[in-house]
């Protein structure tokens, strides 16, 4: 399926005036219970997808890039082409954790490489390393979509990346001039529970109460 396009949700629908809206978009989580009236995309760990998924993503997560990373890699290949998983990641950057940047990098080119192979977006982790990012899609020139999941960074932030042709994700936590540059520039937006434990429908009543409060004109 065509993640990218799939998952975006119009302002319209946001700010509820969509009729018959009745399907929530939730562009990642790591929640797998099925929730009514929910489509969602269900991060899964190495070797962990499972025959029964219908959207996935599989990816190494910054914090997990061990010793073993090579290996975890192998088992992520293996599973990127199945029909179920839509996306590589959540995989990316952090200088926030405990992981060897260094080695971080070189797990995150990788997955890049594979994202490419087989034809699929990234979901993207970032933690104080979005020049980091900036700097590798610079370089590598990825086709493939690059969305930044949970952003939270300022408008000036973001005006970057989406310049580069990258994407953002909104979660619970977000800053809201940001969130209202995003949305009446782009009239669309990907949501995300990731692991906040709000439904999504939740963010999109948190959503709608911020944009409805100001000005998008």
């Amino acid at each position: 399926m065509d993640y990218i396009s799939q998952f975006a949700v119009s302002l319209d629908a946001i700010l509820g005036e969509e009729k018959d809206t009745t399907l929530y978009l939730d562009s990642h989580t790591h929640n797998d219970v099925y929730q009514e009236g929910t489509m969602a995309v269900i991060n899964r760990y190495p070797g962990e997808v499972r025959p029964d998924d219908k959207y996935v993503s599989v990816g190494l997560h910054p914090w997990h890039v061990n010793d073993d990373w090579k290996e975890q890699l192998a088992k992520i290949r293996s599973e990127a082409s199945l029909p179920c998983v839509c996306a590589i990641g959540e995989c990316g950057l952090d200088k926030c954790c405990e992981s060897d940047y260094r080695r971080q990098i070189e797990a995150f080119r990788e997955q890049v490489l594979l994202a490419e192979e087989c034809g699929k977006p990234m979901i993207i982790h970032c933690v104080k390393s979005f020049q980091e990012i900036m700097a590798i899609h610079k370089e590598m020139k990825p086709q493939q979509k690059w969305l930044i999941h949970g952003f939270r960074g300022k408008p000036e932030l973001v005006k970057q990346i989406m310049a580069k042709g990258m994407l953002v994700s909104f979660g619970h936590h977000y800053n809201v001039n940001t969130l209202a540059y995003v949305a009446s520039n782009h009239r669309s937006l990907y949501l995300e529970t990731d692991d906040c434990g709000l439904s999504i429908r939740q963010i999109y009543e948190q959503l709608r109460h911020h944009l409805s409060s100001g000005s998008l004109d």
